[in-house]
């Protein structure tokens, strides 16, 4: 009994410290935690379209393979130092803020152009056409969208400098 209790404990002081690490992010970060939710939900959106139908789509979650688990968890990380950076955190010299969150945001737009150039095979019935691929739907470009709008956030924190109580 005195576990659970001490589990409950600890997830809610978890809870409370996510809290506060979203109520202090300020303008780039906040728009980097958009890009990093706009990337994982365009994961539900069609990626990719049947060649000669409009209903067969496959969706970011349908074709997940290793490079949509790459860019999911470069989400993640960018989402990370974001809530890092709202709770007060202020990376060690010679990395800066601006940098790691262009970096993040760059990685995931190589990531999706690598996704939009190298498709998958279209097969239908087990019967793969090679010289036939998915055509481009516009989830893959919602996701382009997302990691863009890290990349600003982070040229946009570039301005914003470091904070005033973080240390030196």
């Amino acid at each position: 009994m005195a576990a659970n209790h001490s589990e409950r404990h600890r997830l809610s002081g978890l809870f409370a410290e996510a809290a506060r690490d979203l109520r202090g992010l300020r303008g780039p970060e906040r728009l980097a935690a958009v890009g990093v939710a706009v990337i994982v939900g365009s994961l539900l959106l069609p990626w990719y379209g049947a060649p000669g139908s409009a209903d067969l789509v496959l969706t970011g979650l349908s074709a997940f393979g290793w490079a949509e688990g790459a860019l999911v968890l470069a989400a993640i990380a960018t989402l990370f130092l974001a809530m890092q950076l709202g709770g007060g955190y202020s990376p060690p010299r010679p990395l800066a803020e601006w940098g790691l969150l262009s970096a993040g945001g760059c990685w995931a737009a190589l990531i999706v152009g690598f996704r939009m150039i190298y498709r998958p095979e279209f097969v239908l019935s087990g019967i793969p056409y090679p010289d036939d691929p998915y055509r481009l739907r516009y989830g893959i470009f919602v996701a382009l969208g997302g990691a863009l709008a890290i990349v600003i956030a982070g040229m946009m924190s570039r301005g914003v400098g470091r904070r005033a109580d973080a240390a030196p």
